[in-house]
């Protein structure tokens, strides 16, 4: 029967597993049995329970990170999740935004809060393709330039060909957004294609790109890849890095604020 120390320091193991995964993307067992100076065969139970709990996959010789693909909520549902989280980011996105900016801000529940924040800021001109942020700013002192497109009910957002073409006519200081995951090795994502291509077209109209995402994003992925990490200049997260995934992220050229 195992003691409550040694459950300690196998829970202490498997959660140190689990951050190298999300860092890696892989393990070996080799390597981990020099890291957590432990046995193969005690390796090998960590690495099945973590199967068990849905967060890996066994290979041979190791493991890799099971991430199934994320299909996406409607953005009342997304308002709903981690709210303070949210607020917390948006509380420190706004401080970025200076008299006389042009910002665009990409849909979501994230920059919707953002928005929000925004209402008392004066000189601003915003560029969405979100109607709901539209309306959020309708009262407030801010210019607002709303794209075209097709509209998608779910995410009150306008996307595809008509809110690209507006998009290629204009010039921003800073782009806020948010994506549905965010995986070292596929990049940022969210679950429709045509999203993912208005969004790369918002990075290449802006001079800043800032990335406003909670905890739950990262090791997530979606079917539509926006673009990988080291396109965008910085994170404003609320997610706990150990020094070795912020060091990551730096020589990526990204700089991450945690708040």
């Amino acid at each position: 029967m195992e003691s409550n120390d040694q459950k300690v320091f196998q829970e202490e193991r498997m959660r140190g597993i689990m951050k190298k995964l999300e860092r890696e993307n892989r393990v070996l067992i080799a390597d981990l049995t020099k890291e957590f100076n432990t046995t193969s065969v005690t390796i090998r139970k960590d690495l099945d329970i973590l199967e068990s709990q849905g967060l890996l996959k066994r290979t041979h010789g190791g493991a890799i990170l099971h991430k199934p693909l994320f299909h996406g909520l409607n953005l009342n549902e997304k308002e709903k999740l981690n709210a303070d989280e949210k607020q917390r980011i948006a509380d420190e996105a706004v401080k970025l935004i200076s008299d006389g900016d042009v910002v665009i801000l990409d849909s979501g529940s994230t920059t919707t809060q953002l928005a929000r924040n925004m209402k008392n800021l004066k000189g601003i001109t915003v560029i969405t393709n979100a109607v709901n942020i539209a309306l959020e700013l309708s009262a407030s002192d801010c210019e607002i330039i709303l794209t075209g497109g097709a509209l998608q009910k779910n995410s009150s957002t306008l996307v595809g060909p008509f809110a690209d073409d507006i998009l290629r006519k204009v010039s921003a200081d800073k782009l806020f957004h948010g994506v549905d995951g965010i995986d070292y090795e596929t990049g940022l994502t969210t679950p429709d294609i045509i999203e993912a291509n208005t969004s790369r077209v918002m990075m290449q109209r802006a001079g800043e790109n800032i990335l406003l995402v909670d905890s739950s994003k990262f090791g997530r992925r979606s079917l539509g890849v926006i673009c990988q990490i080291k396109e965008i200049n910085k994170i404003i997260t609320t997610k706990k890095m150990d020094k070795a995934e912020i060091q990551k992220l730096n020589e990526m050229g990204v700089e991450v604020v945690i708040v």
